[in-house]
């Protein structure tokens, strides 16, 4: 569900006319960081990060190790690769194209 989250979150802020105008302000801007908000891949890191931090806030767990890093780097790439799988398929689905 979470992967499935990230992905629209990351297509919506990287390829949406909602937000091309931040997109390309921040280009302008930093090339880089520019870059950054107009890959899902990229972005997907961020928001995956993100809710995760905010999950353990909420509601802290241990998964795999009982060592919270570790569990939440696990936990971060897992749905990253997940999340890439879906918007692949939505971007192929929708001839999204970038």
């Amino acid at each position: 569900m979470l992967a499935m989250c990230v992905s629209t979150i990351s297509l919506t802020i990287t390829k949406s006319k909602v937000f091309s105008p931040l997109r390309n302000w921040v280009i302008k801007r930093n090339e880089k960081l520019g870059s950054l908000l107009s890959c899902p891949y990229c972005m997907s890191h961020w928001v995956a990060t993100f809710y995760v931090i905010v999950l353990y806030i909420y509601s802290p767990m241990a998964m795999v190790t009982n060592i919270l890093f570790i569990d939440a780097t696990i936990t971060i790439f897992a749905i990253i690769s997940l999340a890439t799988i879906i918007t692949g398929i939505v971007r192929r689905a929708t001839s999204i194209s970038g």
